[in-house]
């Protein structure tokens, strides 16, 4: 957080809103993980 700035300047608007996507992207990828996880464990569980 201590360079937030200098990295948000650096990179520009475009470049915020490109790291935002792949942040959420990545994030949805791994809350849709989380959901395969669970459902193979309660079907492995049945």
């Amino acid at each position: 957080m201590r360079y937030s700035l200098v990295i948000i300047r650096i990179i520009k608007d475009g470049g915020v809103v490109l790291v935002t996507r792949l942040a959420g992207m990545m994030l949805s990828a791994i809350a849709v993980q989380q959901i395969i996880n669970g459902v193979t464990q309660v079907i492995q569980g049945s």
